[in-house]
């Protein structure tokens, strides 16, 4: 089995070796890749964890950009900033 194993790296060996020095010297190098533009940080995609009402374990996987995430938390606290402004200007929460 070692001398199978042996034999088929030596041959690999070989054939890899003259492989590169068949290659004809006067190809040209390749072309530069072109970077890839920078992908904007808001646009990255960000997933989290809700739990849903009514259960204690039960929650469900969302996944938005950063972008939408922070417009989602924008409404949710305008929601909750007017819901304790509007029981604020009524005395006895009439």
């Amino acid at each position: 089995m070692r001398l199978l194993l042996a034999t088929v790296a030596a041959a690999s060996l070989a054939s890899m070796a003259t492989a590169q020095t068949s290659a004809p010297t006067t190809a040209t190098p390749p072309a530069p890749a072109a970077a890839p533009a920078p992908l904007d940080p808001q646009d990255q995609m960000v997933c989290r964890r809700v739990k849903e009402t009514g259960s204690l374990v039960k929650s469900k996987k969302t996944c938005h950009t950063r972008r939408q995430w922070a417009y989602i938390d924008d409404v949710s606290q305008g929601f909750a900033r007017d819901m304790q402004d509007s029981t604020r200007e009524r005395p006895g929460g009439q």
